[in-house]
């Protein structure tokens, strides 16, 4: 006799296969993408709250100088230094012939007008020389001439310089804070703090004090952030000007993700919604998808001028990395899935299959004898 192989219901086992593996497919794919937009809303969150928090301790320590500079200005010797150069009836020609010589020969000048030698000025040398932030303090009277300083400054006549003309704000004084700029002859990034100094026993102005203060400080947050291996921590202005980066010094670089940022910025004031942290993805310069947090400082409240923004970015691959590694996990789920539902279906298959017939067995149709039908008529009585 010929082997008997199980019969299969074709129509069974090709439609258990066609609704359920595609189904299963759509399944494990639609998991992996929720899966994996849920890791990179999660990280972009977290980069928003550390982007916050720098921008936050940023904030706090520009406050900070600024109160360190108006106490400054209001020591005895600095006020007393201002008021007495006031006594000096102010000659524009004299003071611009004097600042030429200064220009010429600074040290010699210095020396010859003895503002150098101040009780004034020897204090504030020598907090310049216990506070590294420190690198010049200088006063002026209300007439911008130089009364104290803690070095050699630039110039003598102070009173045509933006910063000044700022501070003194036609004698009502003000404080004033300048952007942070490179100092490429100390190579390092620093920023001016200017107040006003009053008078001794009031606080009628009697003039403005300077102060050149190292950021190094004030950036030491972001540039000591940790966002992993390709990770960036920089600090920018709203129209994409790097104010700040870990990279080398580039006075021409920009934002890579500037237009998406001032995108973002032009959205919430349309929408007029509170200036908070953006977050998208972006590519960089080499095309690499990077997912980006970007929070905005309180400084620009106070001093426009300092419209500081913490953006920190990451590249998106490092940040799916660990989910990427359960991909084979997810395949071998699939596989097995699969085995299990081929086997279910064969199974269904066979329970559903018509019964075969064996040729090997003789079928006889078995001959019945003719039945006859009796008429009634002749049925006997």
């Amino acid at each position: 006799m010929r082997s008997r192989f199980p019969a299969f219901n074709t129509r069974v086992l090709t439609a258990v296969l066609l609704v359920a593996l595609p189904v299963l497919l759509v399944g494990l794919v639609v998991v992996l993408s929720i899966g994996q937009g849920r890791l990179r809303d999660t990280h972009a969150s977290s980069l928003a709250q550390d982007a916050e928090y720098t921008a936050a301790t940023l904030d706090a320590y520009v406050f900070r100088r600024i109160l360190d500079a108006a106490v400054l200005g209001r020591i005895p010797d600095v006020r007393k230094a201002a008021a007495d150069g006031n006594q000096t009836a102010f000659n524009q020609a004299s003071s611009m012939e004097l600042d030429h010589r200064w220009q010429t020969d600074r040290a010699a000048t210095a020396t010859k007008t003895g503002i150098l030698k101040s009780s004034a000025s020897q204090f504030l040398a020598d907090i310049v020389g216990h506070d590294t932030v420190y690198r010049e303090v200088l006063v002026t009277d209300r007439f911008g001439r130089l009364v104290a300083a803690s070095n050699v400054t630039s110039d003598y006549f102070q009173a045509d310089e933006d910063w000044w003309t700022e501070a003194f704000d036609n004698g009502r004084g003000r404080v004033v804070v300048s952007d942070v700029r490179r100092d490429q002859s100390a190579g390092v990034y620093a920023f001016d703090i200017a107040v006003p100094v009053p008078a001794p026993g009031s606080d009628e102005l009697a003039g403005v004090m300077k102060i050149v203060a190292d950021s190094r400080e004030m950036l030491v947050g972001i540039a000591g952030l940790e966002l992993g291996k390709s990770g960036e921590a920089m600090l920018v202005r709203p129209d994409g000007s790097i104010v700040f980066s870990r990279r080398a010094y580039d006075p021409n670089a920009r934002f890579f993700a500037a237009d998406l940022l001032r995108e973002g910025l032009e959205k919430k004031q349309q929408n007029k919604e509170e200036p908070g942290p953006l977050t998208f993805t972006a590519k960089d310069t080499s095309g690499s998808e990077r997912i980006v947090a970007v929070a905005p400082g309180q400084l620009a409240r106070s001093y426009p001028n300092l419209n500081w923004m913490v953006a920190l970015s990451v590249d998106r691959d490092e940040v799916l990395a660990p989910f990427q590694s359960l991909v084979s996990y997810f395949v071998l789920v699939f596989a097995l899935t699969a085995i299990a539902v081929l086997a279910i279906a064969l199974w269904l298959s066979l329970r559903l299959a018509a019964p075969t017939i064996d040729p090997d067995v003789d079928m006889h149709l078995v001959d019945h004898a003719p039945i006859h039908h009796l008429d009634e008529a002749t049925e006997p009585r």
